[in-house]
């Protein structure tokens, strides 16, 4: 640590106590710098060659009043003067309540892409399961951090249910992302499946609106508040998708 001023301001051959001002230090120190400092009656004068840097050094003694004395030495580690110092005020803690709206506020993870098998840009069928699902990797939990009044604190949201609104008034909820397909599975091995029984004719565009809404559930951590942690609300983030859904037509021959 450095501290910057003048420490010595009694005439030459003074031997009585005194104190003066010193300027303040930079504001990454673990204690404030706007110091008294008390210069006690000594003999020697200090070195003649004192400018430049001068450190703390010596620990630091507490005193009744809750301030600190340190012993203040020149860049050789010579002593120079004791000072007096006041410790730098922690910032204010935020309440549990003021933590939790900040957390809520930065609950933001990514929208889902939806994947289907029959694939919707090509069309989907009537009477034939529709696999639905989102990418794996879209199934983590996420994090985030933000600062609270100078505390920091980790966000998580993971991911819990996607509620699937098919555009014909239905809807399904699946426990997870679904499963892809892969040419050869059969449809028992879809976690995520709907089948339509009817067109999409006459809808807007011909086409059922698909929607995924993903629900999240929140947490959080601190540091530097005694460990406070907790759930949050959940979040909901959704995509959507128009798929045509055509209806075979049987051939009587």
């Amino acid at each position: 640590m450095t501290v910057a001023g003048s420490l010595w301001s009694t005439a030459p051959g003074a031997d009585a106590a005194d104190s003066t001002e010193v300027q303040n230090c930079s504001d990454d120190q673990d204690f404030c710098s706007k110091l008294t400092v008390e210069r006690p009656a000594v003999e020697e004068r200090p070195p003649e060659n004192t400018s430049g840097s001068l450190n703390y050094c010596g620990p630091f003694y507490l005193q009744d009043d809750g301030t600190y004395n340190v012993d203040l030495c020149d860049r050789d580690g010579r002593y120079i003067q004791t000072l007096n110092v006041s410790p730098r005020k922690p910032p204010p803690r935020p309440s549990r309540t003021s933590v939790i709206s900040s957390a809520m506020g930065a609950l933001n993870p990514p929208r889902p892409k939806i994947h289907t098998s029959p694939s919707h840009r090509k069309g989907l069928l009537v009477q034939t399961p529709t696999w639905l699902w989102l990418s794996p990797s879209y199934w983590r939990t996420y994090s985030t951090t933000i600062m609270v009044m100078g505390y920091v604190v980790t966000i998580f949201a993971t991911p819990t249910t996607v509620r699937w609104k098919m555009g014909n008034g239905d809807s399904i909820t699946c426990i997870g992302p679904g499963t892809p397909w892969v040419a050869g599975f059969g449809d028992s091995l879809s976690t995520c499946k709907y089948t339509y029984r009817h067109s999409s004719d006459g809808k807007p565009g011909d086409r059922y609106k698909i929607t995924a809404i993903v629900t999240f559930v929140g947490s959080f951590t601190t540091v530097g508040l005694g460990g406070m942690r907790g759930p949050l609300g959940a979040v909901t983030r959704k995509s959507s998708i128009r798929a045509p859904v055509a209806e075979i037509q049987g051939l009587i021959v």
